[in-house]
């Protein structure tokens, strides 16, 4: 089945990659996805496949019934692009200034639009049903998958997968962890104000703001090597820090934040009462006012051992052992982590590396694809999907 996939989707190659550009040509940010929506509907009413919108807003999905009964899984693509720059020298770089796909998602839109396509044309294949679903506002706090699934996106689904670009891995190859793909995350700020700002010639007449963060900052930086396992993958950066406007005086106001990442739920419960905790410590220690706030953050992405071990199987068969290479669990963060904390899920990297344009990172402004990956992408998918459904109550 797998080359005739293969086979239809080589013939689809040069539509999809125009899908792709158009795409990226024209990004929209998290929860303004309305155009891009829009045009990828109306590619799905071009080929006969009815959608059904009105999830989390842009949100929106597809489901191509097979002619054989069985249970509904899904299949995940975000739709937003990053508020970045496209610095690139090629003819399809975004025409909007400040915003770019610099993290793939319009490949993810694109190839689960090629899914559909190749499924539509399979369904006395399919065992069941294959739900594919286009979600807004991946890459923002809050993010949209709550919103998707609170408007039903995981009703009756009984499996889900999603895919990511992966520069890091070349081209063709496809990798996975068993467990924890990527880590849980929360954003974090803190504003400590004095009553007013000091000559820098004499602090001791009134708090220092300044030195008031930079006390908090150590000890946030020590609180992941000395409070938790280190055996249990966590860390915290600080990534912002501001205040102040003149060399010599010590401002009222500094504020700071970042992000606190790790594998295990209940570290960032901890984290949460540890830094509110410090805050109000330090606040009475030097009298300043402290206020800290958190980020929604999104739960650990984690890879269901069945669909693991299933997929690795399908891989190593159909593609060859040299097509899943090894890869470490990430310390990004992903809102799919939503979807696996409701029901079994996989989270697939492809590869899209096969040059030097090809290999600046995800979020970097020079981001970009090799596009000869989105054609067999999306038939080894179709096929993925409908060998998952096929075989569902025997793995």
């Amino acid at each position: 089945m797998y080359k005739k996939l293969l086979e239809e989707a080589k013939s689809r190659h040069n539509e999809w990659v125009l899908m792709r550009r158009h795409l990226h040509q024209h990004p929209e940010t998290g929860w303004n996805e309305h155009e891009t929506a829009k045009f990828i509907q109306s590619k799905l009413n071009d080929i006969g496949i009815p959608h059904t919108n009105g999830l989390a807003g842009t949100g929106f999905y597809v489901e191509i019934k097979g002619d054989q009964p069985g249970p509904t899984i899904g299949w995940r693509a975000d739709m937003d692009a990053l508020p970045i720059q496209d610095e690139k020298t090629v003819s399809y770089h975004s025409k909007k200034t400040g915003v770019s796909h610099m993290c793939g998602h319009d490949v993810h839109s694109t190839v689960a639009f090629g899914l559909a396509q190749l499924l539509e044309n399979q369904r006395e294949n399919i065992k069941g049903k294959v739900r594919v679903f286009w979600q807004p506002a991946e890459e923002t706090q809050p993010s949209g998958a709550p919103a998707m699934i609170q408007d039903g996106v995981l009703e009756d689904v009984r499996s889900v997968f999603a895919m990511h670009c992966d520069p890091n891995t070349e081209s063709g190859q496809i990798s996975f962890c068993n467990g924890a793909e990527t880590a849980a995350f929360d954003s974090f700020s803190f504003e400590v104000e004095s009553g007013s700002s000091q000559h820098s010639a004499r602090p001791h007449r009134g708090p220092d703001s300044m030195w008031v963060c930079m006390q908090i900052i150590q000890n946030l930086y020590q609180f992941v090597g000395r409070m938790f396992d280190p055996l249990e993958p966590s860390v915290l950066s600080i990534c912002q820090f501001q205040g102040g406007d003149a060399l010599n005086v010590i401002p009222k106001r500094v504020t700071f934040g970042g992000t606190f990442r790790t594998v295990k739920e209940e570290y960032r419960t901890q984290m949460r009462s540890w830094l509110t905790v410090l805050a109000s410590n330090m606040a009475a220690q030097h009298d300043v006012k402290i206020n800290v706030n958190f980020g929604l953050g999104a739960p650990a992405v984690m890879n269901n051992e069945k669909m693991y071990r299933f997929a690795k199987k399908e891989i190593i068969n159909t593609l060859g052992r040299d097509h899943f290479p090894f890869r470490k669990q990430s310390m990004g963060g992903e809102d799919f982590g939503f979807y696996t904390a409701e029901t079994p899920g996989l989270f697939l990297r492809i590869g899209t590396r096969c040059n030097a344009d090809t290999s600046h990172a995800l979020h970097s402004s020079l981001f970009d694809i090799d596009e000869r990956v989105i054609a067999p992408t999306c038939a080894f998918t179709a096929n993925l999907l409908i060998k998952h459904l096929n075989e569902f109550e025997s793995l």
